[in-house]
């Protein structure tokens, strides 16, 4: 008889599919304007007959207009111990008021009229195929809004066809 091992998720995650414990960077453009925002929740999969990227971006996000406007957006995966302190400028700073990868010292690269940053690792460009809000009554557990969603700042899902991986 076969035995499984039983291993946490955490322990086979890696590159870019190393979503736990990392945070990562989304970049869109609208054809005159690149930013790109700090996230932490995603994750990769398969949907539709497609490999997929599962985004969360909140409405508010500078980010989220350009990727609204492009339909299209990378993912960029950094060593978040080297860039601590690019990953909480970006945080602290919006788009909107000034060029964010400027003040974190990060440079953009294009894949193919994708933008994403040039000391990522690994990147994931993608195409998006869907969008919704997330709402409140969708939650089976009351216990995420009341802990995630204290302002009612719901984040935007974004289901984005995986159209190339770049790895270094």
């Amino acid at each position: 008889m076969r035995v499984f091992q039983p291993v946490e998720p955490e322990e086979i995650e890696s590159g870019a599919y190393k979503f736990s414990d990392n945070k990562f960077l989304v970049t869109a453009d609208d054809g005159t304007k690149v930013n790109t925002t700090a996230a932490s929740y995603g994750g990769v999969g398969q949907m539709w007959g497609k490999r997929v990227t599962l985004i969360c971006v909140r409405k508010d996000r500078f980010t989220r207009e350009l990727i609204d406007k492009s339909g299209e957006y990378s993912l960029s995966f950094l060593d978040n111990n080297e860039y601590r302190g690019a990953m909480k400028y970006l945080e602290a700073v919006s788009g909107k008021d000034e060029d964010k990868l400027k003040g974190a010292r990060l440079n953009v690269g294009y894949y193919e009229g994708v933008p994403y940053i040039e000391e990522s690792s690994n990147v994931l460009i993608c195409k998006v195929i869907y969008k919704s809000e997330i709402i409140k009554d969708g939650f089976v557990d009351p216990s995420i809004p009341q802990e995630f969603y204290k302002n009612d700042d719901y984040h935007i899902i974004y289901v984005g066809e995986l159209k190339k991986v770049l790895i270094r």
